[in-house]
């Protein structure tokens, strides 16, 4: 794979469902069993990452299509996403989740400090890009 599956900006991560392998996908990837600690390790950062995440066109579909003429205006407006960057997710059909300092685990975040383990699960999930400059998250 080319380029990155998962693009994290500002604190959201953006991503394509189909993009992303499934959790079992990864762990058998990484070599790890589901009950150990390092399975439990990779499935809760994997949960962090990417469980509860909205999907912007269902989102728009069940709750916000009379309130905006289009998917586009919804990610713009709603979620406040400059609009060529609004365009591209609503072409995409990306979904985002929130992992920034609101997140409630934010404790899984420390693990980004081990390069070895960081490569490892961004190589498993197809590449993560990264425009936060501050050093804290997955490149």
């Amino acid at each position: 794979m080319n380029e990155a599956s998962c693009y994290k900006v500002h604190g959201r991560i953006y991503f394509r469902q189909k993009d992303v392998p499934s959790k079992n996908k990864i762990m058998k990837t990484l070599g790890v069993k589901k009950k150990t600690f390092a399975g439990k390790m990779i499935s809760r950062v994997y949960d962090y990452y990417f469980q509860g995440a909205i999907n912007f066109r269902r989102e728009y579909r069940k709750y916000y299509r009379k309130e905006f003429c289009s998917v586009e205006k919804f990610i713009e407006e709603h979620f406040n996403i400059e609009c060529d960057n609004a365009k591209k997710l609503a072409e995409g059909n990306y979904s985002m989740k929130e992992c920034s300092r609101r997140s409630i685990e934010r404790n899984i975040e420390t693990l980004n400090y081990d390069e070895c383990f960081k490569n490892a699960f961004s190589k498993a999930v197809g590449g993560l890009e990264d425009e936060d400059q501050d050093g804290v998250y997955y490149k």
